[in-house]
């Protein structure tokens, strides 16, 4: 078998040395496979901010309704909606019900990753990992005509 590309610790070394392995981790910067039973179980170990950076920057697919005094934003992938009387009413709202889709998706991961809504894993832990200010950036929502991922239809 080839020499693994990221750095492998058995899972009992990894046990009895946690402390050096986090150490290595988040102050090395050094992501870490832990394995067990000859390497049929495996997991990684990467500092979130690591991740953030690993994963990139990232802009979801949200698509905007404007009509008769209600605006309607969507991620068409996920099927997520946010409702408001205004686009920051419509924004505050989408924001807060992918937080929550994405604590229903972590909470149960397998669950999701059997269906057609595992494609969403990495989109939903860019976004989990990423601020509030940063969420609401990843939507990429402008007013009408000034966005390019925002449809206006009327």
């Amino acid at each position: 078998m080839a020499d693994p590309t990221v750095p492998t610790i058995d899972f009992s070394p990894a046990k009895n040395q946690l402390s050096d392995v986090m150490t290595q981790v988040f102050h090395g910067h050094q992501p870490r496979i832990v394995s067990r039973h000859h390497g049929k179980e495996q997991m990684l170990l990467v500092r979130p901010d690591d991740l953030v950076t690993m994963l990139g920057k990232y802009r979801l697919d949200v698509r905007a309704v404007y009509d008769a005094g209600e605006v309607t934003l969507r991620v068409p992938d996920m099927g997520v909606l946010g409702f408001g009387e205004t686009l920051d009413e419509a924004v505050d709202d989408l924001l807060v019900e992918l937080r929550a889709y994405a604590t229903r998706y972590f909470r149960e991961p397998a669950r999701f990753m059997a269906t057609s809504r595992g494609d969403h894993a990495a989109a939903l832990l860019r976004f989990a990992l990423a601020g509030e200010d940063e969420q609401r950036l990843m939507l990429g929502v402008d007013e009408p005509g000034q966005g390019p991922a925002v449809a206006v239809a009327r």
